[in-house]
């Protein structure tokens, strides 16, 4: 069942992988990735070793193909659309957060300043889809279980979801969707706490400035 935002899908099955018959990516043991090409790291100095965009943004994208049930068609749907679907609940959650509760706890709407303020409030991966106008920070596999915040919604095993590619990282007028904080690193989430604090910082200020514009009218 597709979801408001038409980036998520509730109980949904890509099917099988185009001509082999097999649903690639599903079996964490005989799942055949495509890993992307990684540069090795640059040495600066002897022994001081810097991995470069490039080799990060590599290994990110090897990572997040292993969410997806058929990594060739998923890296194809990102070099044309800029945006597959990965399945929640196994790598990673995605806490769903309205674009109001975000600008309003960042202060601001501006992409720039909200890589800036969401990259040290949330210390992890943040992208934003503006067909839903929503922000999806992403969050350890278990924090799903567990969410309670009322505004927002944390997809887990049910879901499956839009997630730009690792190379969309700032607004492009061709996708829907951006890293407005790309990923660090494989397995390098948002801390929930961090993200449960700024969404409740984000409600109050929308709450306040609701009521003040109800003792204006």
């Amino acid at each position: 069942m597709a979801s408001r935002e038409g980036a998520e899908f509730r109980n949904y099955s890509p099917g099988p992988a185009a001509g082999n018959g097999s649903r690639t990516g599903m079996d964490q043991g005989n799942r055949p990735v495509v890993a992307a090409f990684a540069l090795p790291p640059l040495e600066l100095s002897p022994g001081v070793l810097v991995h470069s965009r490039e080799n990060r943004e590599a290994a990110v994208e090897t990572w997040l193909l292993l969410a997806s049930p058929d990594a060739q068609k998923a890296q194809r749907e990102w070099r044309r659309d800029g945006l597959t679907l990965l399945r929640c609940g196994g790598l990673f959650s995605a806490v769903r957060i309205p674009a109001a509760i975000i600008h309003a706890a960042a202060g601001t709407e501006d992409p720039r300043e909200l890589t800036d303020v969401l990259g040290d409030a949330l210390d992890g991966p943040v992208f934003y889809d503006r067909s839903g106008r929503q922000f999806y920070a992403l969050t350890p596999h278990s924090t799903a279980r567990l969410w309670r915040v009322p505004d927002t919604e944390c997809l887990g095993s049910d879901f499956f979801l839009g997630v730009p590619a690792t190379s969309v990282t700032e607004p492009d007028p061709r996708y829907r969707a951006w890293w407005v904080v790309p990923m660090d690193g494989p397995a390098v989430l948002c801390v929930p706490d961090a993200v449960v604090c700024f969404v409740q910082r984000g409600r109050s200020l929308v709450a306040a400035a609701k009521d003040q514009e109800t003792r204006n009218a």
